[in-house]
């Protein structure tokens, strides 16, 4: 059955959804030949995080379908001053010269459009609507790919479905399930291997990460001889940075993937760390490769425990594709609550992966 945005989407608070939007027939317009076009898309989202009050928790862009797990901020487009709003509103859709390649917004266009009450307002509600998020996304790609194959029409499809995920195990499992697309296709062997994946570029963030902090541990052994009174700060300033950062990719740090009610927010027990869930991924992507369930590693087992996880279909699920979709995912509690909000009498989550209420 299909529902309205209306009742899915509730722009008025912060909320986590899973994005899905598929290629028109579900041609492979980003594969083959065409295999470039999903770097655009990857590019594409990247800018649009930057631009929209919208964090990005995970992605991956497959050859025919584009999967994003995404949390609104309304609170914070909220708070934008008027001058931001515009410059936001700029780097969605700048001025262009006669080559089409984008202009910086002048300072009368910016102070004549902050100066705009209605203008600001509409777009400030924008800037946290995933419906414009996707809108400006899939349209940019369309109107590039057509340029680029001398055609015109449809891209994508018109309607992308969206999933709202209740609670922090819906929305890390849901995360999971969109890094490991590539391996479950059998497009990639281990997760970072997986191209155009959130997985491979918290893993690459990771690792510079890391490299980062050796080179803080052994900077003082080199340069102790040298110049002994600056290398504690050297080494400080690095381990600062790194430790500041968390994360230092432009993808919504881990600590972020908490639900948006209060009353859920009570059953859960705070975010994983980024090892944490590059360990769930990659120990899910193994069973995944093998294509049969085996035993639950003893590392991997507390992790399920600790996001209130079913272990049995938490293994199911990854295998199985398109499960993550449907009217909601989250615990009977969540659900519940989300089924007063749409004033229906139940809310049904296809997935079944949170362990049942005692």
């Amino acid at each position: 059955m299909t529902f309205p945005r209306s009742s899915l989407v509730d722009d008025s608070r912060a909320s986590s959804y899973h994005l899905v939007s598929r290629c028109v027939r579900r041609a492979f317009l980003c594969g083959d030949a065409a295999a470039h076009r999903r770097q655009w898309v990857a590019d594409a989202i990247r800018l649009h995080s930057t631009a929209f009050c919208i964090d990005v928790l995970a992605y991956a862009v497959m050859a025919n379908h584009l999967h994003i797990v995404v949390t609104t901020q309304p609170d914070r487009a909220a708070g934008l001053p008027p001058l931001a709003v515009a410059e936001r509103w700029a780097v969605l859709f700048p001025a262009r010269d006669e080559d089409g390649n984008p202009l910086p917004p002048s300072f009368d266009w910016l102070r004549e459009r902050a100066n705009d009450a209605a203008w600001i307002a509409t777009r400030r509600a924008r800037l946290s609507s995933v419906s414009w998020y996707m809108k400006v996304l899939k349209e940019r790609i369309a109107r590039r790919a057509n340029i680029e194959d001398h055609c015109t029409g449809h891209f994508w499809e018109g309607r992308f479905t969206s999933v709202p995920l209740l609670d922090q195990t819906a929305v890390t499992a849901c995360m999971a399930y969109v890094d490991l697309n590539p391996v479950r296709a059998k497009l990639a062997d281990r997760p970072e291997n997986s191209d155009f994946t959130s997985i491979q570029a918290r893993i690459a963030d990771r690792q510079s990460e890391r490299k980062a902090n050796v080179l803080a541990d052994v900077l003082p052994q080199i340069l102790a001889t040298a110049v002994p009174a600056v290398v504690p700060t050297l080494a400080a300033g690095t381990r600062a940075e790194n430790s500041a950062s968390g994360e230092a990719s432009w993808l919504a740090p881990l600590r972020r993937c908490v639900p948006y009610s209060e009353n859920t927010a009570k059953l859960c027990p705070g975010p994983l760390s980024l090892d944490d869930y590059l360990t769930l991924v990659d120990e899910t992507g193994r069973f995944i490769r093998s294509g049969k369930r085996g035993a639950i590693p003893a590392h991997l087992a507390p992790i399920l425990a600790r996001l209130d996880l079913d272990i049995d279909t938490w293994l199911s699920t990854m295998l199985s594709p398109s499960r993550f979709l449907g009217a909601a995912i989250g615990s009977a509690a969540a659900r519940a609550a989300e089924a007063v909000r749409r004033g229906v009498k139940w809310v049904v989550d296809r997935t079944r992966i949170h362990k049942p209420p005692p």
